[in-house]
């Protein structure tokens, strides 16, 4: 009874398509794919991503992962009786697009943004900073699962394609008499 109601379970979770956070599978098309980017740690984690989703990272791949920026801002949250900084929030913004090898935009240009508070003590500035970094880490990682997440969801038939539409040519001038 008990194997019967386990197995009913699993088919029926299975059946409605639910899968662990974070397990995606890389569609065909994407595979292989490049990743572009100017942040070393950031193309290290979307690499591996890829690479757990099943997929190959390329540099001759036929669509590119573009990421065109990446942002790290911190703003004073809250100050303390004496005017000093007791509270900071964190904000982190990434911006990536998929791109063909020819350097045509295949889907627009996404932006993730997010951000985290912290407390802030002053008497513990080593502490702390390093505590912002692990903040940041941790943020970026977000960002790369959610990107991922996104990857896993492209589907053909959403891409534009790889040329451009042909420019409009003028009618010919033609004299009538």
């Amino acid at each position: 009874m008990r194997i019967l109601c386990l197995s009913l379970l699993t088919l029926v979770l299975g059946a409605c398509g639910f899968h662990l956070r974070g397990q995606y599978a890389l569609p065909p098309q994407l595979n292989p794919i490049t990743v572009q980017t100017s942040v070393t740690t950031l193309e290290r984690d979307l690499s591996a991503g890829i690479q757990r989703m099943g997929g190959q990272v390329a540099a001759n791949a036929p669509l590119q992962l573009h990421i065109t920026h990446e942002r790290i801002d911190r703003q004073t949250t809250t100050i303390d009786s004496r005017a000093k900084a007791a509270e900071y929030t964190l904000f982190y913004e990434v911006g990536f697009q998929l791109r063909h090898a020819s350097g045509i935009p295949a889907e627009p240009e996404r932006t993730i943004r997010l951000r985290r508070t912290y407390q802030f003590d002053n008497t513990r500035i080593v502490g702390k900073y390093e505590e912002e970094n692990t903040l940041i880490d941790d943020l970026r990682q977000q960002a790369v699962g959610q990107i991922l997440a996104r990857l896993a969801r492209v589907r053909m038939d959403e891409l534009s394609p790889d040329s451009p539409p042909p420019a409009a040519q003028p009618a010919p001038v033609t004299d009538t008499p």
